[in-house]
């Protein structure tokens, strides 16, 4: 039976997020089923990105944090959060079908290169048998009264051991950081956003957050329903972000070459 509870409290996290940043945005395809999220954390916002993300995406979350943390803020286990002394309920809930949003710095960090990584997000993905992905994410704020969130996906190889997992998502969370600041860095804070051979912020090809489609991340995305041919370009108009704000929508980086899985569509309310 839902819970009305874990209800109210999903609804308020998606209205903060409205109400206080001007969109979010995804760059990278996500798998359908559940998946391991292990991002970077170094703003106070970044769970609830991810959790609006997912919601939006269609994919139902799970949360670890640190034990003595949920001590403090039990009242969010209802949301599928639970702690780091508690790996069979991580692994039930993702066997459940949830996606399991891990944080390996295992602290709030400043802004910058991710530092040392634990091992636990290679080791849930290998104990549940599901993918792992390394989620870059940046929530700045540039030329509006507003932040904006970016986010990129990428998808971790697998390897031998835990170990060797732990360093390639350690080096792809690295790499799409220090894209995701240098298009930053290089963008018009207050411009509209223009894509770049017929790419959006959302990736590979552009799609309004309207359609509200799910896609695997398989082969290059097609044409079809808005997408936008190699070569033309579309303004932000046209671009929603998946959670978008009361700003309306944010301009976006550009992509940087090469990066990630193809894109399923623009970030997720």
């Amino acid at each position: 039976m839902p819970d009305p509870v874990a209800a109210a409290m999903r609804y308020g996290f998606t209205h903060l997020v409205r109400r206080e940043l001007r969109g979010v945005w995804l760059r990278g395809g996500l798998p359908r089923g559940p998946f391991v999220w292990a991002a970077n954390h170094h703003t106070w916002w970044d769970p609830f990105v991810a959790a609006s993300a997912l919601w939006r995406t269609g994919h139902p979350a799970c949360l670890l944090m640190q034990q003595d943390n949920l001590a403090r803020y039990g009242f969010l286990r209802r949301l599928g959060v639970f702690g780091t002394h508690e790996p069979r309920t991580g692994l039930r809930l993702l066997r459940d079908g949830r996606t399991l949003v891990v944080y390996p710095e295992g602290e709030l960090r400043p802004a910058g290169p991710p530092g040392p990584l634990s091992r636990g997000a290679a080791w849930y993905a290998r104990q549940a048998r599901v993918p792992l992905f390394a989620i870059a994410v940046r929530v700045v704020l540039r030329g509006h009264n507003r932040p904006e969130a970016y986010v990129s996906c990428t998808e971790v190889p697998g390897g031998r051991n835990d170990a060797q997992v732990t360093a390639r998502l350690a080096e792809l969370l690295a790499l799409d950081l220090s894209h995701l600041d240098g298009q930053l860095g290089a963008a018009d804070p207050g411009g509209r956003w223009r894509a770049s051979a017929g790419c959006s912020p959302g990736g590979a090809a552009g799609t309004s957050a309207s359609t509200r489609r799910k896609e695997p991340c398989r082969g290059a995305p097609s044409h079809r329903r808005g997408r936008i041919p190699p070569g033309q370009d579309r303004r932000a108009g046209g671009q929603r972000p998946l959670v978008p704000g009361p700003g309306g929508t944010a301009p976006g980086p550009a992509p940087h070459p090469g990066g990630g899985q193809p894109v399923a569509g623009h970030l997720a309310t």
